[in-house]
Parts: C-alpha cells; sequence; structure tokens
C-alpha cells in the first residue's frame, strides 16, 4: 500500500452539511399551499340570513298595522259612545222645555179652535201675552230670562242692538235708548247675554243758524 492509497480527502458531500437553524413561522403567516384557492363566504347560507330577517321585519310591520287598526277601532268606538251619551244629555236637558213648549202648543191650537168671532181686539192681546209668559216661565226653567231695557236708559253696546237712530229732542238724551223693538236674553245663573235687545237710539244733532238775509 503505496502512501498515496492512504490519504484520505475530506468529504465534500451535501449530505454531510450543517443544517442551519431556522425560525418557526409566526401563527397565521404559514405560506398558502400552491395553488389553493381563497376561502369564499358561503352564499346560500347569507341569502337564508337576509331572507329571515327580511321576513322578521315583515311580521315586525303586520303586526304594527295591526295595532294601529286595532287603536282606530277603539277610538271610533269610544267616539260614537260619546256621541250617544252627548245626545242622551241634551234629550235630558232639553226634555222640561220640550214638555212646556209641547203644552203650550196644544193650548194655542185649543184656543185659536175657540176663540168667538166677536171678541175684542183688547181681548186677543190679554190672550197672546199670556201664552207669551207661558214661554217666558219655559226659558227661565232652561236657564234663559228675558230682558227689556227702559226707554230713556244709556245705550250699552254690549247688550243693545241699535237698527235706527232718531234725533234727540235735547243733548241730554243724545246716546240714550228712544224706542225698545225686542226684548234682550240672557243667562240666569251668570248674567251673560245671549242675545241683545233691539233698540232705537237717540242722536242730538245740533240745530244749524240759518243766515240772516
Amino acid at each position: 500500500m503505496t502512501s498515496q492509497d492512504s490519504v484520505v480527502e475530506p468529504a465534500t458531500g451535501v449530505d454531510d452539511a450543517v443544517p442551519e437553524t431556522t425560525e418557526p413561522a409566526p401563527p397565521g403567516t404559514e405560506p398558502a399551499l400552491a395553488g389553493a384557492a381563497p376561502a369564499e363566504p358561503d352564499v346560500a347560507q347569507r341569502l337564508a340570513e337576509l331572507t329571515a330577517a327580511l321576513t322578521a321585519v315583515q311580521q315586525e310591520l303586520r303586526s304594527a298595522d295591526e295595532r294601529a287598526a286595532s287603536r282606530e277601532r277603539i277610538i271610533d268606538r269610544l267616539h260614537e259612545e260619546n256621541q250617544k251619551l252627548r245626545a242622551g244629555e241634551r234629550r235630558l236637558v232639553l226634555m222640561p222645555v220640550l214638555t212646556d213648549l209641547q203644552r203650550l202648543r196644544n193650548d194655542l191650537l185649543r184656543q185659536a179652535a175657540t176663540v168667538p168671532p166677536e171678541m175684542a181686539g183688547e181681548r186677543v192681546a190679554q190672550l197672546l201675552e199670556s201664552y207669551a209668559h207661558s214661554v217666558e216661565l219655559t226659558l227661565e226653567r232652561g236657564g234663559v230670562a228675558p230682558v227689556r231695557p227702559r226707554t230713556g236708559e244709556p245705550f250699552d253696546g254690549t247688550r243693545h242692538r241699535p237698527t235706527d237712530v232718531v234725533e234727540a229732542p235735547e243733548p241730554a238724551a243724545d246716546g240714550r235708548i228712544a224706542a225698545v223693538l225686542a226684548d234682550g236674553y240672557e243667562e240666569t245663573f251668570s248674567g251673560r247675554v245671549l242675545t241683545p235687545a233691539t233698540v232705537r237710539v237717540h242722536r242730538w244733532i245740533e240745530p244749524t243758524e240759518e243766515p240772516h238775509a
């Protein structure tokens, strides 16, 4: 064996190389596999969720409409009952007055059928005044009283309605009632004027001096 054969050559193969130490990749950063497509959302599941949400909204709207319709029915029923109660109250309040008016009408018809042809005008006037008094009592039962102002008292625009102006005989009569054409009416419990009395009012007019010839 020669000295040339005893020399050992150093190994130069790849398998004998010392492997390099590498750090592990952090979680979630693994490289994607070659040729793998990115994950896509489940379209069918999303459609099902949207359909369920729309159905829930439709049901809520339908329930709201039913509640609104129910409230409208309740309001209509309460309004109808209120109208009936008001009508009943009006009948109760007006019943005494209506009864008196019925009685007065029957009296007028009975008297009209029995008035003798020879009845004097004064007797007819007295008969009509008696019926006017009956109507006055009926009005008082309803809380209304007739008011007749006196001739010569001052004109009051809140209680009197002027229909004509007549010349005053003297300056002191200016703005005073000259004549009463119709009575007024007021509430008995408050004194509030319901219908003003119809009157004529005096107005003083200064005489004009005639020019001397």
